[in-house]
């Protein structure tokens, strides 16, 4: 099993974009950090880590609409491919269990640089954060584009209804066309979740597209700026 589904984009090269954060470090814990303010979103990757795709162009670009955003590097460098051998036992090694501990460094580093309300958001594998993070006081608004975290429960013995029962914030779970059913109206995520869940759905889109897309057709363009829109809209209003 595979975090992403048959037919998702691949790895994106975005080299090129020259990015406005920086890099700091808590004990052996990196961070990319980019904007200021009392409104902090904590953005978790997708099993590309922490250079891949357009991650970090997306979080220079929430950050300048007056959010503070840090994107932690959990994998230590490393990253891995839907495809790559040991992928399952990659994403078995990173239940919530080992990752509270960066968690909470984060959350201090955040506070210490004047944060005092959070959001989520994750891409694919980083779905799974935010259904967690959501479950915490201080978190307002939790945002899953491409969400792979039904898979990621499955595969590590985890209730997703329990932890949808968890959450404390409002939802929104942007799905690809070929993203799973407990993630789409109707889904387990809505029933368990209610109105705190808002489903929009890119039935054009497969997995991946936000960050690994190609920009130079039509409608990877189209789907990639109204998924931005949504999630700005969805953090200023919420948070």
């Amino acid at each position: 099993m595979s975090c992403c589904p048959p037919k998702s984009h691949s790895f994106l090269d975005n080299s090129e974009y020259t990015c406005t954060g920086t890099i700091e470090k808590v004990d052996d814990l990196e961070m990319y950090v980019s904007g200021s303010g009392e409104k902090c979103v904590i953005w978790n990757y997708d099993i590309f880590g922490f250079d891949g795709g357009r991650t970090r162009q997306n979080v220079d670009l929430l950050a300048s609409y007056g959010f503070m955003v840090i994107l932690p590097d959990y994998y230590r460098g490393f990253f891995i491919g839907p495809t790559d051998p040991g992928l399952v036992d990659h994403i078995k090694s990173y239940p919530y269990s080992k990752l509270e501990s960066d968690v909470n460094k984060v959350l201090e580093f955040a506070r210490g640089r004047g944060a005092k309300v959070f959001g989520s958001m994750g891409t694919c594998w980083g779905s799974y954060l935010v259904i967690k993070l959501s479950a915490l006081p201080d978190f307002k608004a939790g945002v899953s584009m491409h969400p792979s975290h039904p898979k990621m429960m499955m595969l590590l013995d985890e209730s997703e209804e329990e932890a949808y029962k968890q959450v404390c914030c409002k939802q929104l779970f942007m799905s690809a066309g070929n993203d799973h059913e407990n993630l789409l109206p109707g889904g387990l995520g809505e029933k368990v979740l209610g109105d705190k869940l808002t489903i929009e759905e890119f039935p054009d889109m497969v997995h991946g597209w936000t960050t690994r897309s190609d920009l130079s057709d039509a409608k990877n363009k189209r789907d990639v700026d109204r998924a931005v829109n949504l999630y700005i809209d969805f953090y200023k209003k919420n948070m």
